[in-house]
């Protein structure tokens, strides 16, 4: 079932591949197209329903498979499957290290019972709320005040899955969340065939994303899954870009780039305002280079821009939802020191930024993508890249200049992405550069991924365990203790959970407790950090109040026994060795009682 709902998860995608994708192109770009345009298509199903006040269905889900399914056979009679002969062997290497890389994602989670940190609790509360409620929910009642405005691509594709395979939600957002980051290879080798118009610099990038870099595969440790979803659908909207500016490209290219401009735009924002420097860089330095030729390089132009207007179009009225409801600022602000002095010691997340650009392998990779950026911006080869590829990478610098709502750390755990596409190429360049001196064209390609080789192995030991133990927040015993919640607490219990600060005054569950609300329904204090994207001022001020008010909890003293009081808590849940509310704090509290005790967690009932 799990395999048949990933085939069936495929199937819009392919349907708009069979009816309007290239014949001529890489089937490697193909499969890569068909994934995003399934990300996109269904997301804007989705929020086409929302907004006409329907919600979905078995029968619903099933009329529409079979409509895909059906455009997807008139699509294949009426155009046919060819492959291109001289893509046979770069489809047969490319789908066995395709498979080789998700094998490789499913083996860096292996031990991981449930998605991991802080954001993937909220992730699947909100896939919760649209099984529940059969589509996008309008807010996330009774789990959460407020409206619900966030980037959703993941969750209703997660949610669609789900509801296919049987799974739980957590089994469903960790297959599924690997497979989107496997794939994220897949788009950057779309983008490198753009970019450089040959498979082997493209190759190279996409086997250092699936086996060197550090990001992406450390948002298994975030569970940023939703960046991830991002990040599949971003490469193949930019090369789409860079396609649409060409001669050679076909009618319905453009078309293709509003879908996946739409499916960016819905899955993450950041990724979103990626998007949108990128392609106005590049609108405007193709003005630039052709300004001798305007009226002929006017229509281009204006082709890629009517076409991203139509992919904004689409998203406008959950866009407008967010503008409405979310209270997030942009602001452009220097980070730059007064002195000389202060620039070379360095700003405080300086340390923070230069780990997540690790390891030593990955700090290697970022001279030699310098390099790689330099070299073609003096032979003006894919300015616009490389500008964007440089913005990207002083943003990364935390004495420069921060873009609110976004921050350094924001930039770093992207970088790789214009890092491995310039290093491929480098070592591309390198290779051919050699072959003509030797006189042997093999000699390009040997040496090409002889470099990528040594990276890939250089970096094995770190790629092998890539989850950080510090991010783990669930055991054996947490998910037999969960298991027990679900089944013997009423609907309306109210943990009493230990918490500690996250981020921005927010405060997060440090156990398995975090996961009571999105497992069991069941009310904890703090429910998930998703409570702060509320709207509400006061229901985050109460929130935040209680979090910070629990994490310095360690008996049953009379400040706790006002905040239970305050909070209407009738449970408590706590493990040994975590937190600061410990079972030996509970021992002999008068109205406390002690119903649940497994390994190292411990749950009582507060009697009132």
């Amino acid at each position: 079932m799990t395999l048949l709902a990933l085939l069936l998860l495929l199937v819009p995608g392919f349907a708009w591949w069979a009816l309007f994708g290239k014949r001529d192109q890489d089937p490697l770009i193909s499969l890569a197209q068909v994934i995003g345009a399934s990300i996109a298509i269904v997301a804007l199903l989705a929020e086409g329903v929302f907004f006409l006040g329907g919600r979905f269905s078995w029968a619903g889900i099933l009329i529409l498979l079979f409509i895909f399914a059906g455009l997807a056979v008139v699509g294949v009679l009426h155009r046919g499957i060819k492959i291109p002969k001289g893509h046979l062997l770069t489809l047969g290497l490319g789908l066995a290290l395709f498979g080789l890389t998700i094998a490789w994602r499913f083996y860096q989670a292996r031990d991981l019972l449930l998605p991991n940190w802080v954001d993937s609790q909220h992730h699947t509360l909100i896939i919760r709320a649209i099984l529940e409620k059969g589509g996008l929910p309008g807010d996330l009642s009774p789990y959460l005040e407020g409206p619900f405005y966030y980037h959703y691509g993941f969750h209703i594709l997660t949610a669609l899955f789900t509801a296919l395979s049987g799974l739980e939600i957590a089994q469903g957002m960790l297959i599924l969340g690997q497979l989107l980051d496997a794939s994220i290879s897949l788009s950057i080798y779309a983008l490198g065939k753009s970019l450089w118009e040959d498979w082997r610099p493209a190759a190279a990038a996409a086997l250092l994303t699936s086996f060197a870099t550090r990001m992406p595969a450390y948002y298994l440790s975030w569970g940023r899954y939703t960046l991830a979803t991002g990040l599949v659908l971003l490469p193949l909207a930019m090369g789409l870009s860079i396609s649409l500016l060409k001669k050679d490209h076909q009618r319905w290219d453009g078309v293709t780039l509003s879908l996946l401009t739409a499916g960016v735009l819905l899955s993450h924002y950041f990724t979103a305002v990626l998007l949108a420097l990128f392609m106005t860089l590049l609108g405007i330095i193709y003005l630039i280079l052709h300004w001798k030729k305007i009226k002929l390089a006017i229509k281009p132009f204006l082709n890629l821009a009517l076409h991203a207007g139509l992919g904004l179009l689409l998203t406008a009225p959950w866009l407008w939802r967010v503008v409405r409801f979310s209270q997030a600022r942009t602001a452009v602000s220097s980070n730059l020191p007064a002195t000389i002095e202060g620039l070379f010691s360095g700003n405080g997340d300086g340390g923070y930024i230069w780990q997540l650009l690790g390891p030593t392998s990955n700090h290697w990779l970022l001279p030699t993508a310098g390099v790689g950026l330099i070299l073609a911006l003096v032979t003006r080869k894919r300015l616009s890249f490389g500008l964007w590829s440089l913005l990207l990478a002083v943003l990364t610098l935390p004495w420069s200049f921060t873009v609110a709502p976004f921050r350094p750390d924001h930039f770093a755990i992207i970088l790789f992405l214009p890092v491995v596409l310039w290093v491929g190429w480098l070592f591309w360049q390198l290779g051919r550069w050699l072959a003509r001196r030797l006189g042997r064209r093999w000699v390009a390609g040997a040496l090409t991924f002889v470099l990528i080789a040594g990276l890939i192995a250089w970096s094995f030991s770190f790629s092998k365990n890539i989850v950080n133990p510090v991010t783990v927040l669930v055991t054996e015993d947490d998910l037999a203790a969960l298991a027990w919640v679900r089944e013997n607490t009423p609907a309306d219990a109210r943990f009493f959970i230990n918490t500690t600060h996250w981020l921005s005054g927010v405060y997060r569950g440090t156990d398995g407790g975090g996961w009571i609300l999105p497992l069991t329904g069941r009310w904890a204090l703090v429910p998930t950090v998703f409570y702060g994207f509320s709207n509400d001022a006061g229901y985050k001020t109460q929130l935040r109040e209680w979090g910070k008010r629990a994490s310095a909890i360690t008996t049953c003293d009379d400040s706790f026994w006002e905040l239970v009081e305050e909070a209407d808590l009738d449970w408590i849940y706590v493990q040994d060795g975590v937190g600061s509310l410990q079972s030996e704090g509970l021992v002999g509290c008068a109205g406390v009682e002690g119903v649940y005790a497994e390994g190292k967690v411990h749950i009582y009932q507060i009697q009132q």
